[in-house]
């Protein structure tokens, strides 16, 4: 449900109120006594504009960092330099080998115009129970609350149970570049000892209620341009003699996509989808829905009543967009004009088991022809596989037990619709992989006034602590 400012803020208070009764007065005390400090440390690294390509900017926050988790945890950072920007390696020794990874990063979206935001971007700003600034809630406010969340476990406990791998990078904004690679090289080394992955990352539902999420689908995004001569023709001269560039990128679209049938057609799309378990379909059901009030908040008709058959489009069912489309005149009045350009970018939702490489061959296939006589080109801009943990993966119950501490109720999204490099963790480190996201649902990330609400980065803090003393057990 959305909210105004005010009434959101008020309405999480009186939930976070009914929350405090199930978490112990030590860690809510704990986190009071420490606000002061927490606040000025999250104002810091909010003043950073690590946004891409500023190198200064970026090795200023990694001094940070470094100081951060060696001063606060005790933690062996390491700078692992890449093509890109540096990530940062942090171990915190515990008392087993095995080890729990945990995932960050430190870079932003640029800010864009000053005069879309009400504060400066880049100055932490509190006002009506939010804290406002870029990268409040994408992602250095969750990370902030994943850092102050092991402190607290630090200085509560006599150790660690395990170890605990923190991977903060500096190109997730950029498609996480870089990462792959360097996760590949650390396999025999500093992440040998690795058997699960924690992604603080995303927003909280609606509700204000935390959310487990096992996996996320994939995207292939691409760019098809056709030509059909070297300039723009006058309609009256070449009329049926030139090909128009707009309608024959169309009927490309048309051999790809079945709009009546809402099906992709590209041979060999669907080979392999899978279906959701009775775990997983038992999980669907306890998720929120409201189709009326969707419709109401977007706009977007013929939504399917069914929860099930929402959450199955949106998890389990892959999708092709035309995000873009260009070709001819445009603006105001009449222009004759036959384009002798056309483009249009698509971007296709991936989910498990689907093979990009065989859907690119399937797709280069199909225009060979039209590929070859240089009439179509086809640049690949997106290549993300989708990302799967099983519904028998060993953390879970530890992880939704942390959830109902929290929250009263242990919500799963076995699948996240949206798309992240989790696929890192799952194809590469093979390792079962946990999203948890800390940041409230209207955090406004990638957009002016970025925000992240006091009430969620204070249960964030604490559900990163219950984590942790349930994984324990």
């Amino acid at each position: 449900m959305y909210f105004t400012t005010l009434g959101y803020g008020n309405i999480i208070f009186i939930k976070i109120k009914i929350k405090l009764k199930k978490v112990s007065l030590l860690v809510t005390d704990f986190i009071e006594e420490h606000m002061k400090e927490f606040e000025k440390l999250l104002a810091k690294i909010i003043s950073f504009k690590s946004e891409k390509g500023l190198r200064k900017e970026q090795n200023a926050i990694i001094s940070f960092l470094t100081d951060l988790l060696t001063g606060m945890l005790d933690a062996d950072v390491k700078v692992i330099d890449t093509k890109g920007a540096p990530i940062i390696i942090a171990k915190i020794k515990g008392e087993s080998l095995a080890t729990k990874l945990f995932y960050g990063h430190y870079d932003v979206m640029p800010a864009g115009s000053i005069d879309d935001w009400q504060s400066s971007p880049f100055t932490l700003e509190k006002r009506k129970g939010r804290f406002w600034g870029r990268g409040t809630g994408d992602n250095k406010g969750q990370l902030m609350a994943v850092i102050f969340g092991l402190y607290m476990y630090k200085k509560t406990h006599p150790t660690f149970p395990f170890n605990i791998q923190l991977v903060i990078e500096g190109e997730e904004e950029q498609g996480s570049t870089h990462l792959p690679g360097t996760i590949a090289q650390l396999l025999d080394d500093l992440l040998v000892d690795v058997d699960s992955a924690f992604v603080f990352d995303g927003s909280i539902n609606q509700q204000a209620q935390h959310v487990l999420r096992l996996g996320n689908r994939g995207a292939l995004g691409f760019e098809m341009v056709t030509h059909t001569a070297l300039r723009d023709n006058h309609s009256g001269n070449m009329g049926n003699i030139m090909e128009n560039a707009a309608l024959s990128l169309l009927s490309v679209v048309n051999k790809m996509y079945d709009e009546i049938q809402s099906k992709v057609l590209i041979p060999g799309f669907y080979d392999g989808i899978r279906e959701p378990n009775k775990q997983e379909i038992t999980w669907l059901s306890k998720l929120p829905y409201d189709y009326k009030l969707i419709e109401k908040q977007t706009g977007v008709k013929k939504l399917p009543i069914n929860s099930q058959d929402y959450y199955h489009k949106l998890m389990y069912e892959p999708t092709f967009n035309i995000s873009g489309i260009e070709a001819g005149y445009t603006k105001k009045g009449m222009k004759t004009i036959i384009p002798h350009r056309a483009s249009l970018k698509v971007d296709c939702r991936i989910v498990k088991n689907q093979n990009i490489k065989n859907i690119k061959a399937e797709i280069e296939k199909m225009f060979a022809q039209k590929i070859k006589s240089k009439e179509l080109e086809i640049k690949y801009l997106v290549e993300i596989p989708a990302s799967f943990t099983s519904s028998e993966a060993p953390d879970i119950n530890r992880i939704c037990k942390a959830l109902e501490e929290i929250d009263g109720v242990a919500l799963v999204e076995p699948v996240m619709p949206g798309t992240v490099p989790n696929y890192i963790w799952t194809d590469i480190l093979q390792v079962p992989t946990y999203t948890i996201p800390l940041a409230n649902f209207d955090q406004a990330n990638h957009a002016p006034n970025e925000n992240l609400t006091l009430i969620a980065f204070r249960t964030g803090i604490m559900l990163v602590n219950k984590i942790i003393e349930n994984l324990a057990v």
